[in-house]
């Protein structure tokens, strides 16, 4: 590079002389010698032109370089001009340096890219006129959507949502119910604002909190039954002993045929009421003691086939099962998801007083969830009792425990599914059970 520029420097100072020079030749007379100065001063003008000429020759090809990214080209190289080859090296410098900072920043871009794309919170970035200018999967896959531009088109999802979105502000946090088929959910909407290049942008978080509240509210329950449990068991417990003490005592001692009869009837009704009452607790109990479920691959189609010959022995009722495929399968405890599937069976039918009784439990597969529902012909669960029958204690039936139900639904929340009823009165029930798919769920299966 230095001898570059001392090649144009030295250039410069000749042509400098050489036109001093043919002035004076000129103010002189020497009209002959003037032409020679001239040519001289040419021949330098052209070779300075043809130095700056390559030297923009080479910057162009640079920023050309630069321009579509190619970042092979050898400066160095491709100069044969001796003087080039050090400014040749100095840019491929610059462009390998440059090179590196942008792969850097690809490099940046695609993690951070893959990081909020994978992440298990739905995540959107909206401008001031509800334009989405990004969105991850996990928000696609809540919102059921498999492109979006606006948040004018979320009105599907729930009429209120645009709105909800676009009065947004940083820092707000707004709760959505929102129903998909008979399914029902509460979603949490918070949002941060930022600006890039001075354009002002929301970043909104949206996040299903049903799983989260059932499971907090199942484990409210579970502490109000273990305390109610460990009371009412230290109360029963005497009682029992001092009745049966009270009447082996009452059948040794000489009390009048009357009086023993009276104190032998009141006895046993204490008795038989202290043993149903330990009886109902240790019933609820039971909602305290589920065991941890064993995971493992669960084919739907002998899970079904099982079922089906247990409950024709058990039941009258026209039970059919349907499987979309017979490859399908679930990550789960099998006996826990058997348990649930027959009490939701006996459900069906001991809650019918239609004939024929017809049961249909179906599994199929759509949208990464597996699902089994049961659906039966019979009078329905009245609204009011609808959003009820999953909670502790609960029940329609003149004999119910109320634990059945809230049974199944602890049992879906440990297996990371949920479960969810669909009735309407005089029209029938479904239950569906929903489980995450944790790898592709359907193979051949023989």
């Amino acid at each position: 590079m230095k001898s570059y520029k001392f090649r144009i420097a030295i250039l410069i100072f000749f042509i400098l002389i050489l036109s001093g020079l043919t002035t004076y030749l000129i103010s002189k007379g020497y009209h002959f010698s003037v032409f020679f100065s001239i040519a001289a001063i040419l021949f330098l003008a052209i070779k300075l032109y043809r130095q700056i000429e390559k030297a923009i020759e080479v910057m162009e090809r640079m920023i050309i370089s630069i321009q579509y990214t190619d970042f092979n080209i050898s400066f160095a190289r491709s100069v044969q001009e001796r003087e080039f080859k050090h400014l040749g090296q100095m840019m491929d410098d610059a462009i390998r340096s440059f090179r590196d900072k942008l792969y850097q920043l690809e490099i940046d871009h695609q993690y951070y890219n893959t990081l909020l794309s994978t992440i298990d919170s739905g995540l959107l970035v909206i401008n001031k006129r509800g334009e989405i200018e990004w969105i991850n999967q996990a928000a696609l896959k809540e919102l059921e959507k498999s492109n979006i531009n606006n948040i004018a088109e979320l009105k599907t999802v729930h009429p209120e949502l645009p709105k909800v979105l676009s009065e947004l502000k940083a820092g707000d946090i707004k709760i959505v119910n929102i129903t998909k088929q008979d399914f029902k959910y509460e979603l949490i909407i918070t949002g941060i604002s930022f600006s890039v290049q001075g354009k002002e942008l929301l970043l909104i978080s949206l996040k299903n909190i049903q799983p989260v509240l059932e499971e907090t509210e199942i484990e409210a329950w579970q502490k109000l039954i273990r305390v109610l449990t460990h009371e009412i068991m230290n109360t029963i417990a005497p009682i029992i002993s001092l009745s049966e003490t009270v009447t082996e005592r009452a059948s040794e001692n000489g009390n009048s045929e009357k009086e023993f009869a009276l104190m032998l009837q009141v006895m046993q009704t204490i008795h038989r009421r202290s043993k149903g009452l330990l009886d109902f607790v240790e019933n609820y109990r039971k909602l305290t003691r589920i065991p941890t479920p064993t995971f493992a691959k669960v084919w739907i189609k002998p899970l079904f086939d099982d079922i089906q010959k247990l409950m024709q022995n058990t039941t009258q009722a026209q039970i059919s099962f349907d499987i979309e495929s017979p490859g399908l399968y679930i990550i789960a405890d099998r006996s826990m998801i058997e348990q649930v599937l027959i009490n939701l069976i006996k459900n069906a039918y001991e809650a019918q007083y239609k004939q024929p009784i017809a049961i249909q439990v179906k599994a199929s597969q759509s949208k990464g969830m597996t699902s089994i529902s049961v659906t039966d012909n019979g009078t329905g669960i009245v609204a009011e009792a609808l959003d009820k029958i999953f909670i502790p204690f609960y029940t329609t039936k003149a004999n119910g425990s109320g634990i059945g139900l809230s049974l199944c639904r602890q049992i879906m929340n440990m297996h990371g599914g949920s479960i969810s009823a669909k009735s309407r009165e005089g029209e029938g029930s479904q239950f569906t059970l929903r489980f995450k798919n944790r790898e592709m769920q359907t193979h051949s299966f023989s």
